[in-house]
Parts: C-alpha cells; structure tokens; sequence
C-alpha cells in the first residue's frame, strides 16, 4: 500500500495525503475521506521515507550511564511518559563511562537522524564537552551541571545538609560518614560537603569526622562499616553517601551488635530513599527525591529546545524530602 493507492481511494491527489500525514492543511471534507481510507487498508506510511523527507525521525536518543538502578528506571519513566504524550519516541542506549564509547553511540544516533540527545549519568561527563556541542541537536544533561548544555539535576549539596541537620546529632556525638568511591560519582563530592556542612552547624568540625569511602554495592558498604567498627573507636552515628551502603552497613552493624537498634550501635542514614532497600532492611533516615519527576522536566526541556522556545540553555535543579527522622 502506497500514498498513491491511498489516494486513488480517498478520490484525492497524493499530494493532499501527504499533507494529511504530516499535519497540513487540509479542507475537513478531504481530511475525513483520507482517514476513512487509511482505516479501511490499514495503512502505515514509511517512516524511512518521512525520515529522508522532513529531516526529522521524532524520536529523542536517551543515553544512560552507570546510574542507580531505581533512579534510572524513574527518570526513564518519566521520559518517555512526556513524548508519549508528545508524539516522541526514544532510542534508549546503556554505556560506561568511556567517552569513545558514548561518541560511537551518539554517532550510531545521530546516523539515524535521532532529534535529540538526553544524557542520563551521575558520572561527570567523560572527556570534552565538545563531544555534545558537536552533536549538531539539543542535548540535555540528566543528574549534574554541564557548561553550555541544558541538565536538570537534584540539590544534593541542600538535601546533605538538611539531613545532617536534622538527626539529632550533639557536639560531642562521634560521626563517620561512608563516600561513595569513584570519580564517576559526580554527586558524591556535593554530598559529603553538604553533610560536614551541616554538622558544623550544630558544633561537630570536620576534622572530627571519620570519612571513609566506599563502591556503590551492599557488599562496599559492608566492608567499609566493619573497618570502622572493628577500631576502639565507638560511632554515635554512621552516615552512608546512598541507601545501597547503607544497607550494606546495617549488614555490618548487626554483625557487631547483634541487631540495629541496640543501645550501643551507632544510628544510621542512607540517601536515596530505595523502595526496595528500604523494604529490605527497615526504615531508616534517608533523603528521596522525585526521579520521575526528573525525567519529565528533561524531557520538557528537550521540546522546548526542539520548538525554539529556549534561547539560551537551562539549568533546573530540583527539590528533596527528608524522610525518616
């Protein structure tokens, strides 16, 4: 089936369909007869064709880079939930961290007359910047700030701080506080400085503070608590840079103390408010942000990019809650 054919059915020039499936003007006479045709052959025009006509595939690329499992699958929800309603489509792509191979990728996308690149990674961005200025689309950056693209990202530097603030912590409590290692943490450094920030506000210094890091796994958070609990020193309160350490410190605190809450175990704090984890290990104070959240107003940006709304880049940096204190 043609637009020809489809034509000749509607008693219309292949001209006027052509219109009608890319949003023309057309008199409603002509609209309803080419739609009553399409409906009775079940038409579906070819997208390589619209494609090598009108320049445009309307559909977004989603690059995704190590991220945490449950924020990911937010923002991706949220994502695709605006194009759908949009009319967008998405290409989603998984890579590492390596700048040759998200350039292998965006060149992949961009082969494909992709509309759009939005980047999803709390990782810095690897290499030159130049590598998405190049893109020759909107790009829109996911989970940190990025020099001349548009991102939207989390204030993880305010919700360490209103953590710390409020766990009823005292000047003569001892702290430790677990990092997340790796430079592809790009939120971990805002993190830990947000936290120390806010215990220096209620009379516990820096330097008083125990800072050890560890990887983004359970196992990670483990091994780094029990390095801490096996020394002479004794916690008031052990605070964990995401909520997959923290579970892998409430791991090591029960093999200490037998159980969490035991009168002489330190208190602990996660960040992230897993669903999950938290199902998992019991409550536990932790920050929660709206991932979905996140991934709509991306997605929000990209078409205001894409529809010339936006003159210059924008930066968005959204809330958090506190929870369990």
């Amino acid at each position: 089936m043609t637009n020809r054919e489809v034509a000749e059915l509607a008693g219309v020039s292949s001209a006027a369909v052509s219109r009608y499936l890319n949003g023309g003007y057309l008199s409603e006479e002509k609209r309803a007869r080419i739609a009553a045709a399409i409906e009775e052959t079940g038409y579906v025009p070819s997208a390589n064709a619209r494609i090598l006509r009108t320049k445009k595939s309307d559909t977004i690329g989603v690059i995704l880079t190590k991220t945490d499992e449950s924020a990911m699958t937010g923002v991706v929800s949220g994502i695709e939930k605006y194009f759908f309603a949009s009319d967008y489509g998405t290409s989603i792509a998984y890579v590492g961290d390596d700048t040759k191979e998200q350039s292998k990728i965006m060149r992949s996308l961009l082969e494909r007359q992709i509309d759009g690149i939005i980047l999803v990674s709390s990782a810095p961005i690897p290499g030159d910047v130049d590598l998405y200025l190049r893109a020759r689309v909107p790009v829109v950056v996911v989970g940190q700030h990025a020099h001349d693209l548009s991102s939207v990202r989390f204030d993880n530097f305010g919700a360490a701080y209103d953590l710390a603030s409020s766990l009823g912590c005292t000047p003569d409590n001892r702290v430790a506080y677990i990092d997340a290692a790796g430079h592809y943490r790009s939120f971990g450094a805002d993190r830990r400085k947000g936290f120390l920030a806010g215990l220096e506000r209620i009379g516990i210094d820096q330097d008083q503070v125990s800072v050890r890091t560890a990887g983004f796994t359970v196992e990670d958070g483990f091994r780094a608590t029990d390095e801490l609990l096996s020394k002479k020193t004794e916690f008031d309160y052990i605070a964990c840079a995401t909520d997959t350490i923290a579970a892998g410190a409430i791991k090591a605190v029960r093999k200490h103390f037998g159980r969490v809450d035991s009168p002489r175990a330190p208190r602990l704090s996660g960040f992230g408010n897993d669903p999950i984890l938290q199902a998992v290990v019991g409550p536990i104070p932790s920050v929660s942000f709206d991932y979905e959240e996140c991934g709509i107003k991306a997605a929000e940006i990209m078409i205001d990019l894409l529809k010339d709304r936006l003159s210059n880049t924008r930066s968005l940096v959204l809330g958090y809650q506190i929870v369990g204190v």
